[in-house]
């Protein structure tokens, strides 16, 4: 993730909890959810009761077409990898 594009909270289409904050995102051109998509998303992960932004971005490409609770999930995954 390079933090590519620009996030708009104005798009949040799934918004999930995680351990200590959020992740948000949302299918660039739009999503229905409970629908699976493949290209590009949008996506942003707080963090802490100040909801600091760890990363956002639209540059979440998915080859393989995912739900938009997959797609936060990899976001999740990611970042939980960079911080080990």
């Amino acid at each position: 993730m390079t933090a590519g594009g620009v996030f708009d909270p104005h798009l949040v289409e799934l918004t999930i909890a995680y351990r200590q904050g959020e992740v948000g995102v949302y299918k660039i051109g739009g999503g229905t959810l409970g629908r699976s998509y493949g290209g590009l998303w949008g996506y942003r992960l707080t963090h802490g009761p100040s909801a600091e932004v760890v990363v956002s971005g639209e540059d979440l490409r998915t080859g393989v077409p995912k739900t938009h609770d997959q797609a936060a999930r990899i976001v999740l995954d990611i970042c939980d990898r960079q911080e080990q």
